[in-house]
Parts: C-alpha cells; structure tokens; sequence
C-alpha cells in the first residue's frame, strides 16, 4: 500500500513539473492521500471489530483475564476508530452519551472497575451486531431470491396481498439479516408495478420490520430490554411474537382500508404487474422457511439447555450456522467469498453507528446508576402514575414516540427506563415490562426520522424521513399502539403477565 501512495506521489510529482498549475496538482495529491489513508483506517477497523467480537465469544469459554485486558483494549481502540467515520443522528447521539457518561464518572470518581464494566455493558449486543450479517449470505446468494420474486408474479395482484406479502418477507428475513433486509425485500419486489406506489412500498417494508423488532432474539431491542428488565427470552418469546402478529395484522386491516377507499380509481386505472421472469420455485421456498425455523428453534433449544443467554447463542450460530446452510445446499465458497468481500469491506464498517450507540446507551446507563441521577425517574413516574401499570404503560410508550418523532432514537429513552425502573415497584411483572420497551422501540423506530430502517427506506423510494416515518407510518403506529396497550392490559387481568 505504501509504494502505491508513493507511486501515485511520483507520477503527481512529474507532472507539476509540467504542469503550471502545481497547487491544484498538490491538492489531489493530498485528496488521494486522505482516500489510501481512509481505506487503511477502514480495512484495520473491520479487522479489529472481527477480532473483538472472536475475542469475546472465545473468552465466555475460556475465562482468562489476559483476554478480557485484550478486550478493553481492542474496544478503545475500534470505538475511536469508530468516532472518526460515525456519520448522521447516531454521530450527535453518542458523543452527547459519551460525553455524559464520562462527565458523570469523573465527577463521582468512580473506581477502574465501574468504567471497566460500563465500558462493556452493551458488549453482547455489539457482538452481535458484528455477527448476525453472515446470516444474510445464504438468504442472498442461495438461490432464493428467483424463488421469492416468481411469488410475486404468481400471487401479488392487489395491493392488500402485495402489503401482506412485503410486510411478511421483511419480518421473516428481518429477523435473520436485521437491517439488510430494506435493501434485499427491496431486491425481490422491486419489478412489481405496484412498487411505484411508494407509500405501499414504505410502509410493507418498514412496518413489516418492526413486528420483528418485537420479539425476535436477533434484534438489538430484545436483546437490550430482555437484559435491562431481567426477564428471559423464554418467557418473553410468547407473548412478544403474539405482539408481533398483531401490529402484522393492524398494517393489513389498514392497508385493505385504503385500499377500498382507492377502489374507484383502481377500477378506472387497473394495475397489471409486469412479468417477472423465472418458473416458481417452491422447493426453494420451503428450503428458505425450513433453515430459518430450525435457526429461531435451535436458539430457543440452547438457550434453555445451556442456560446461556439467548443473544450469545444468536452470536455463535451466526458464525456456525450459514456454513452448515451452504455446506447442505453445496455453497460453501460462497461463504468465503462473500465473507473476504462484501462482509469485510462493507458490512463489518458499517456496524460503526451501532458500536457507537450500543456503547455509548451502556455507559450511559452505567454512569447515571452510579450517580444515583437515575433515582429521580423512579420518583417523577411514582409522581406521575402511582402504582398504575396501566398509566406506566402510556407515559413509557408515549414519551418514547414523542422523543422519537423529534429525532432521538429509542435506544436513549429505553436505556434509561428500563436501567431505571423496577417492575414490581408499580405492580407488574419483569416480561410485561420488557413488552412495553420492546414496543416503544419497535413503534419509535418506525416513525423516527434518525432511525436507520427509516432512512433505508426513504433513500430507497426517494422521500424525506420524515415523509416516511410520522406523514405514512404515524396513524399506524398510533392505531397499533392503543390496540397493543389493550392486548397488554387484558394479559394482565387474566393473570397472563
């Protein structure tokens, strides 16, 4: 790399001595530098990120100190690293965490100990950031994607059953590939006519995302609340994927609404999707669903058998298991492929904002527990709601989208709540706490401006974030709030939660 910057040097040299306009000649020079030196940085931070997340899976194992000084030292490291290329709302988002965070340690002079663990709090969930993309490599180089595009041509002809279709395939690869999945839904019905409406579109894609943002162990809510709360995935999983299906099913209903009210003009203008191409596959659809429930499976299966969390098992088998999927269907080298190309060049530096964010809520949570600043949110809610659940449930889900409309992404209001609150002090139980985070997260994020699956989808159809988040999904995230808070207070009359 570096006798190819000087090479480039060489060839710039000889040509201002050619050229007259010399200064203008520099200024590439110092631009191509600035690009040889950002891909270096890049390449060294997808190595060290890798390594972290190796470091600390190989640690829960082995239990040696000499790695766990290893891993503070590579966290450092990646977090500065990762400070000089975060970009948007997650750039502001933590520096104001870190800021405070360090601000409130010092103050209080808190030991090495209580930086050591604040500084690793959200540590599982980073790793599991940095794992969960292998998922995506046989979803999107195993031959499914014809499959799931021929579906389209055979059984999408209105859009009530284009809506059901994107919604679901977003929740289904939603929870395999997490945020991948805008762009790869996206891939697979992007040819349909009814993709031009790019409300319908938005909406399948975003709210379909957020039914899974839920329930599913692989998303950085469930990991996040489940943790803060000190409930168990387990007794969580049931009644999070029931909340699951019944946003799923508020989408619809509207959707078919709509739809009825378009009626006339549908009538007068009928949509005709263009042809796809390509024989429907069904073998490789039933092949899709039988990996994916036997993954969601066997990370329920571990994780009660082992006793080790949930998140960490999602971790490993994001490792494991896409090699054992491509070894069945006999793409392996895909796996290596991808994994030196597109996972480390791409996939690997865009977990900056998250490391970021993920961090920085741990810190934050951290330093205000240490401070006993978090003592108040406890007493402003006793103020406010007494011992209600119910008027706990609203504050909590309506601070958090009243925040999130204005910008600030859930994870801030989440942390603080759920680092804050004690369930059985207003009278319920650890799980139906840890429903009412995971819904504030999943609603928030789906009107957010700043929320990543948000923006995904706005560059995607060519409208501003705001468009998308609070002008097409607000009246559903309203309407789907108020019929989860009924589901939640009716599980908890009938003694359920």
């Amino acid at each position: 790399m570096v006798e190819v910057f000087f090479e480039h040097v060489y060839i710039k040299y000889r040509k201002t001595a050619l050229s007259k306009n010399s200064i203008e000649t520099w200024r590439e020079i110092k631009m191509e530098l600035k690009n040889i030196t950002g891909k270096a940085l890049t390449r060294i931070r997808s190595l060290l990120t890798f390594g972290l997340a190796v470091t600390y899976l190989g640690n829960l194992l082995m239990r040696s100190q000499a790695l766990e000084d290893l891993i503070i030292v590579l966290m450092i490291i990646v977090i500065l690293l990762g400070f000089t290329a975060v970009t948007g709302s997650s750039k502001i988002i933590g520096y104001l965490s870190f800021a405070v965070s360090i601000a409130l340690l010092l103050y209080f002079d808190a030991p090495l100990s209580v930086w050591r663990q604040a500084l690793q709090d959200n540590l599982f969930l980073v790793v599991m950031f940095i794992m969960v993309p292998l998922m995506g490599i046989p979803i999107q180089h195993g031959g499914y994607t014809p499959a799931l595009q021929s579906l389209f041509e055979r059984h999408v002809n209105s859009n009530s059953r284009y809506y059901l279709l994107v919604s679901f395939l977003s929740a289904f690869i939603g929870v395999l590939v997490s945020l991948a999945v805008v762009p790869l839904v996206y891939q697979v019905c992007r040819n349909s006519s009814r993709s031009s409406d790019h409300k319908l579109l938005s909406s399948a894609i975003s709210r379909g995302f957020s039914t899974c943002i839920i329930w599913a162990p692989t998303t950085a809510a469930v990991a996040l609340v489940v943790q803060l709360t000190g409930s168990t995935w387990l007794a969580f999983f049931p009644l999070a994927i029931s909340c699951g299906i019944i946003v799923g099913a508020v989408g619809f209903v509207m959707t078919v609404f709509e739809e009825k009210q378009k009626k006339k003009q549908e009538r007068s203008c009928p949509v005709e999707d263009v042809p796809l191409g390509g024989d429907f596959d069904l073998r490789k659809l039933i092949e899709l669903g039988a990996f994916s429930i036997v993954l969601i499976i066997g990370i329920g299966v571990i994780s009660w058998v082992s006793g080790i969390s949930a998140i960490i098992v999602v971790s490993v088998l994001a490792l494991i298991y896409p090699m054992i999927w491509l070894i069945l269907i006999k793409r392996l080298p895909v796996f290596f492929r991808e994994f030196k190309g597109d996972y480390f060049h791409n996939r690997l530096p865009s977990i900056k904002n998250e490391m970021i964010l993920f961090v920085g809520a741990g810190l934050l949570a951290n330093s205000i527990n240490y401070s006993h600043l978090g003592d108040y949110v406890p007493q402003i809610l006793s103020y406010l709601v007494g011992h209600n659940g119910l008027l706990l449930t609203l504050v909590i889900i309506g601070s958090t989208l009243c925040l999130a409309a204005l910008g600030v992404h859930p994870i801030a209001t989440v942390t603080i709540f759920g680092g804050t609150i004690k369930a059985a002090a207003y009278g319920v139980s650890p799980t139906y706490l840890a429903l009412v985070l995971a819904i504030s997260w999943a609603m928030g994020t789906s009107i957010s401006p700043s929320a990543a699956n948000v923006i995904a989808v706005s560059s995607i159809v060519g409208e501003s974030p705001l468009q998308v988040g609070i002008g097409w999904n607000g009246p559903y995230v309203i309407l789907a709030t108020l019929v989860l808070v009924v589901f939640l207070t009716g599980m908890r009359l009938l003694g359920v939660l």
